[in-house]
């Protein structure tokens, strides 16, 4: 019976894991750069003498598939989208006094206030120095294809240098934080050949009929997993009355 309410237990856990992250692709259908993710079931069996042939049910393993978004054209000349494995490299947290690294395919740059290029969620774009990019007060940016960055105030025109952009190997060396950024154990090197197109955007890569037909099933797997809960639980309850009455 313990073997039955553990398969059941385990199935609620994945289900309901599943369920929040199919939310969080819903949630984010409309964030450019966003990669949705997906849950995997994966077996973890369990060393001991005495559960040998257990295995945990449904064990969920969040994986993110590598598929890139639309391109949407806007005209914007601080929208940018980048082409192929090419990743901007954003400043990370600073972890132990070190500033670290983050990557993203998010696009949709602004200046701000004290003028630091950003993306549309805040986060300093770095130049391909290391350092935030830093646009001087009153003048207009321009954007190549390779990255490079110019800046016309009047009839002058200075380089800045270019936007740091790295390959991110089709995600194998990146992992994703709850912020939807993606970090590396190590910073990763500048790829000389990564290009982008100004003007457009890359969209979410959530296809959000698929995502809403997930939640549905998920939803009916996690009410199955409670019914047999409460199957076993029926069982059991039987169980103990028809022990104690061969014990009277």
């Amino acid at each position: 019976m313990d073997r039955l309410i553990y398969t059941a237990l385990s199935g609620l856990d994945a289900r309901s894991r599943a369920q929040a992250v199919t939310a969080n692709n819903l949630a984010n259908a409309g964030t450019p750069g966003f990669r949705r993710e997906l849950v995997a079931a994966e077996g973890r069996y369990l060393d001991g003498d005495s559960a040998v042939s257990r295995a945990q049910a449904g064990a969920p393993s969040v994986t993110t598939p590598a598929e890139p978004g639309r391109i949407t054209i806007t005209g914007r000349p601080l929208d940018i989208a980048l082409a192929g494995d090419a990743w901007l490299a954003l400043q990370g947290p600073v972890v132990g006094g070190t500033p670290t690294e983050a990557y993203t395919r998010r696009g949709d740059l602004s200046v701000s206030v004290g003028g630091v290029l950003q993306t549309g969620d805040g986060k300093a774009v770095l130049g391909a120095s290391g350092s935030p990019v830093t646009i001087p007060a009153g003048a207009a940016l321009d954007i190549a294809a390779d990255g490079g960055l110019s800046v016309r105030i009047g009839d002058a025109v200075t380089s800045l240098g270019k936007l740091k952009l790295v390959a991110g190997a089709g995600l194998r060396d990146l992992d994703k934080g709850l912020d939807g950024q993606f970090t590396s154990r190590t910073p990763l090197p500048i790829d000389r050949t990564a290009t982008l197109t100004t003007g457009a955007l890359e969209n979410s890569n959530v296809q959000t009929a698929g995502a809403l037909t997930e939640l549905v099933e998920q939803s009916r797997g996690f009410e199955v997993n409670a019914r047999l809960l409460g199957l076993a639980k029926d069982i059991d309850e039987r169980t103990a009355r028809l022990m104690a009455l061969d014990s009277q």
